[in-house]
């Protein structure tokens, strides 16, 4: 038989002879296509637990997603407008999990990355992640905090973000002693060297630019053997709360030396119900007293709560368990005051107000009949060799403001924006100070680095402990200091 070779087919045919590896591997991928042994298995979680929407707020950010499957995946993103605001590490990729001694199993870890939000209107998309014939989808949204509740009451955000920076009316209704008349309000108010508190000093604080101001109150020297706040001392903690509400301030009215060492409300499992029962009393009668004032007066359920013995560092097992038993007991109780209770922004602390990465991730957000009415609080003084927290700064020695500095302090803030990230909520440093015999210009760098740090990454409000407003002149004790304090946050 006679074969007519046109050139074409003869340069074909040469490349056949010359490279059939090309042409064979092309068959054999098609004819050996992967085919899982099973059927197609696919999971998404996050932290371990099965995922299907995110919220990112306003901030952004970063979230690891964990991706297991037996067949080659992909993922897409769908949504109305530009899906460009959010980024993922990973678009595809061959199975995780092989049965192949020689390939092991390891999950894919998916980052997904939110831009800021700013001032645009929520947003969202549908992030599909595929493989075979399974799918799982995720809704993934940006959205603008409510202003305000169905009510009209200002929401946590809005109120976190109005408060920015703010003082301690320190060492005074926390104040506690024996060795004056018990019934005098005034002896105990004074006991710890402060003069008694004045409208004027609220007015000197709003001038200086503070926006807000924390009220710490020690209630059981003031309370019977039937756990009744005696007349004359919440009397005067009212008027007290007049005088910040008053200047315009908002006002966080706690309760403070009844936790720790010397106090009775503790992280104690094993006495659960009888400090249960305590604590409820307590801010019920608290609740029911402010219960007219508007939305600037916000409660915090208890100060720096610690386990039975004491311990700063780790509770006792259950002590984790036992704050966060008080904090659900805090808010039901409050809300069950009705009235404008019903939407009062709430606070609750880590335990011992610590900001660890431990600390937040064993506290658990109380749940309330409300949406968007809850904040979490921490205090930090770290650098404790700028606080002088452990007393070990050296007084011929004093430091100045450092990069080392900043970097410390900066990693456990990012901790903190983190868990308020994650959880989408307002986060409160109650406390933190540097120590006063540092210069003013070194105490300045650290006070504006700790207010400017987390803007544009979460909603977070600072309160310095001690004094930086004069208790009886109304000047700035440290001008510098205050000045940088509140420039940071603004």
């Amino acid at each position: 038989m006679k074969y007519n070779i046109t050139p074409m087919s003869a340069f074909a045919f040469c490349l056949v002879l010359l490279f059939p590896s090309l042409f064979l591997s092309a068959c054999s991928d098609d004819a050996e296509k992967y085919v899982p042994d099973g059927p197609v298995n696919l999971s998404v979680t996050r932290d371990g637990a099965p995922v299907s929407a995110i919220d990112f707020g306003t901030y952004g950010g970063d979230v690891l997603l964990t991706l297991e499957s037996n067949d080659y995946w992909d993922i897409s993103l769908s949504g109305d407008g530009d899906t460009g605001w959010l980024k993922l590490s990973n678009r595809s990729g061959e199975p995780t999990v092989w049965n192949d001694a020689e390939k092991p199993s390891e999950p894919r870890y998916i980052s997904l990355s939110a831009s800021p939000l700013g001032s645009d209107p929520s947003r969202s998309c549908v992030v599909t992640f595929r493989a075979g014939n399974e799918a799982k989808t995720v809704t993934v949204t940006q959205t603008q905090p409510a202003e305000a509740d169905a009510s009209g009451w200002e929401s946590a955000y809005i109120a976190c973000r109005n408060m920015k920076v703010g003082l301690n009316l320190y060492n005074t209704l926390d104040a506690v002693g024996d060795w004056f008349d018990q019934e005098d309000v005034f002896a105990f108010e004074t006991c710890w060297g402060q003069p008694v508190t004045t409208q004027a000093w609220f007015d000197a604080v709003a001038a200086a630019g503070f926006r807000a101001v924390r009220i710490p109150v020690t209630w059981h020297p003031h309370m019977d053997a039937n756990w009744v706040i005696k007349e004359p001392w919440i009397n005067r903690v009212e008027e007290v709360v007049g005088y910040a509400l008053n200047s315009g301030l908002y006002c966080i009215l706690n309760v403070h030396h009844d936790t720790g060492a010397d106090g009775w409300l503790c992280a104690d499992l094993e006495n659960i119900e009888s400090i249960s029962e305590k604590f409820g009393s307590l801010w019920h009668q608290i609740a029911t007293r402010f219960n007219s004032y508007g939305e600037k007066l916000v409660f915090e359920g208890y100060n720096e709560m610690l386990d039975a013995k004491n311990s700063w560092v780790e509770p006792v097992e259950g002590g984790y368990e036992a704050v966060n038993l008080l904090a659900q007991k805090f808010v039901d109780t409050v809300r069950a005051t009705g009235g404008n209770n019903e939407h009062r922004n709430l606070i609750v602390n880590t335990y011992g107000g610590g900001n660890s990465r431990t600390r937040f991730d064993n506290l658990r957000i109380p749940e309330d009949c409300i949406a968007g009415h809850l904040m979490v609080e921490c205090h930090n003084y770290t650098p404790s060799k700028f606080s002088n927290l452990n007393g070990e700064i050296d007084d011929d020695n004093l430091p100045v403001w450092t990069k080392e500095f900043e970097a410390s302090l900066g990693a456990e803030l990012d901790i903190m924006i983190d868990f308020a990230t994650r959880n989408n909520i307002p986060v409160i440093i109650g406390e933190c100070s540097a120590y006063e015999k540092i210069a003013d210009e070194e105490k300045a760098k650290y006070g504006e680095f700790l207010t400017s740090y987390s803007k544009g990454k979460a909603d977070v409000c600072c309160f310095y402990w001690s004094g930086l407003i004069d208790r009886t002149t109304g000047e700035k004790i440290y001008p510098l200091l205050v000045d940088a304090f509140v420039r940071g946050a603004n």
